[in-house]
């Protein structure tokens, strides 16, 4: 062989041996790790051997950029063997002003450890990751170029307006010069008004100061005397002997109204006989003659007598009727009309029971106190007074029935003919009350609970005997105040 011949075949083997060596240093990143295609719209100056940055590390290289029909591409990166990429992180192609671009995997941050990564292999196009193509400094020159028209024509239309501004912000200026001045007028004037003021204020207190001291020390004196009072209603409350004495007063009104309904009852019994009736008309018919002989025997000495038999216009002697076999009563109508307005006369003296049917107005502050709900109604109120028409009664009952319940058990003492107060328990709470009642009207006070004390304060006219209309105020003096109105009802 030639020397021609061995350097020519020399020369054909180096470079075979730089292709290959070109090869291998190309798909040494292919041959010892795995593929990984990215889909993007648009490559933006990546070639193959481009660098691959994974954290700010190198971890493979560019293989081939793929374009597909429909303008996008296909990356596909050679990643080095050991490298995990999650599939939750983000593909971006990095194109500085200067060099070669490249393509940054950012990780994602956060969540459970490990993260799932892509398995080796190229994936189909619609199960590719989606990589995204970062601004480039001719996306921004060309929002910038924008952004600088927009402003030319903002600026083009403030040259436009100026004059109109500046005019506008004169007379500004002059209408806010005249409101000066006239504030200051204004000022001047309020100045010398309170300077007065002050002067009046000043020569009426000193003139005043004693009657207001005195004012100041009544009202004192009144707190004093609240304050003496609810403790000695509490006091009474708290009293175990004044509480076992109401129960025991209570239990004896249980056990008279049971006596008198037994009373009732025999006198129903014995009335009914038809014997009874006609020795009941024979004793009438004797007492009557023993009265006339009284009423004779003193018209002796100068009075008049009736006695019959004796004395002519005298009432006659009673006549026996003879009582039919079969009545549905055996009393006449007369006498039942009134035997039975004479109990129910009694059984009024005894007992009066008055129910209560009201409505409140709708509540806008709700509800420091447990006495106060922002239910609107209706509430339905049953007491009964015991002995109503005598000088001390008492009353017994409930608030507000089947929805929170309160009790009353309080004592009434009539002061006048027109007035009655008295204390006890009201809402279950200590408290005094006032009933003043005059020509088919009247009023009622309610003040209790000495933890938080409240004032209710009503009005009523009466448009029956047993029937009266009312409208009030609960806790007057309190946040919740609301209107109450209704009708009440006494029998």
């Amino acid at each position: 062989m030639t020397k021609q011949a061995m350097v020519g075949l020399f020369a054909i083997v180096a470079i075979g041996l730089l292709f290959v060596v070109f090869y291998m240093l190309q798909n040494l990143g292919a041959r010892t790790g795995y593929q990984l295609a990215i889909h993007f719209d648009s490559a933006a100056g990546l070639q193959s051997g481009y660098g691959v940055f994974f954290s700010g590390l190198q971890v493979g290289t560019v293989d081939r950029v793929i374009l597909l029909p429909d303008d996008t591409v296909d990356v596909v990166v050679a990643i080095d063997r050991g490298i995990g990429i999650p599939r939750n992180s983000r593909f971006l192609i990095q194109a500085p002003l200067t060099g070669a671009s490249s393509l940054v995997i950012v990780p994602p941050r956060g969540g459970p450890l490990p993260y799932p990564t892509f398995g080796p292999g190229i994936a189909p196009i619609a199960d590719q990751p989606k990589g995204y193509n970062v601004a480039t400094v001719q996306d921004l020159l060309e929002q910038g170029q924008g952004e600088i028209r927009r402003l030319d024509i903002i600026l083009a239309e403030l040259q436009q307006r100026e004059p109109r501004m500046l005019a506008s912000l004169q007379t500004t200026l002059s209408n806010a010069s005249e409101m000066t001045r006239v504030l200051n007028a204004s000022l001047s004037s309020a100045a010398e008004n309170i300077a007065a003021m002050a002067a009046t204020l000043n020569s009426t207190a000193s003139l005043d100061a004693p009657m207001l001291n005195r004012m100041l020390e009544q009202v004192e004196d009144a707190s004093v005397e609240l304050h003496r009072s609810m403790t000695a209603i509490e006091g009474f409350a708290t009293d175990p002997s004044l509480r076992a004495n109401i129960i025991a007063t209570t239990q004896n009104i249980a056990q008279t109204t049971h006596a008198l309904e037994e009373i009732t009852a025999n006198l129903q019994s014995v009335t009914g006989n038809p014997a009874t009736q006609q020795q009941m008309r024979e004793t009438i018919a004797n007492l009557d003659a023993t009265l006339q002989r009284a009423a004779s025997l003193l018209g002796r000495l100068g009075g008049r007598s009736h006695v019959y038999g004796v004395d002519t216009d005298a009432t006659p002697a009673p006549v026996a009727v003879p009582q039919p076999q079969v009545s549905p009563h055996p009393l006449q109508r007369p006498e039942r009309v009134a035997m039975g307005s004479a109990l129910s006369g009694v059984a009024q003296a005894l007992v009066a029971l008055q129910l209560r049917i009201g409505e409140l107005d709708s509540q806008h502050v709700c509800c420091s106190s447990p006495l106060f709900s922002a239910d609107r109604g209706p509430q339905t109120d049953l007491n009964a007074i015991l002995v109503p028409n005598g000088s001390t009664s008492v009353m017994l009952g409930a608030n507000d029935i089947g929805h929170a319940t309160t009790w009353n058990l309080a004592a009434l003492h009539r002061v006048a003919p027109d007035l009655r107060v008295g204390g006890g328990f009201l809402y279950s709470r200590l408290g005094i009350l006032g009933q003043y009642d005059v020509h088919g009207t009247g009023l009622e006070a309610r003040f209790y609970d000495p933890r938080r004390p409240t004032l209710d304060l009503y009005g009523d006219v009466h448009v029956t005997p047993w029937a009266q209309l009312f409208i009030g105020e609960r806790a007057i003096n309190q946040p919740e105040r609301r209107t109450d109105y209704g009708i009440q009802f006494q029998y």
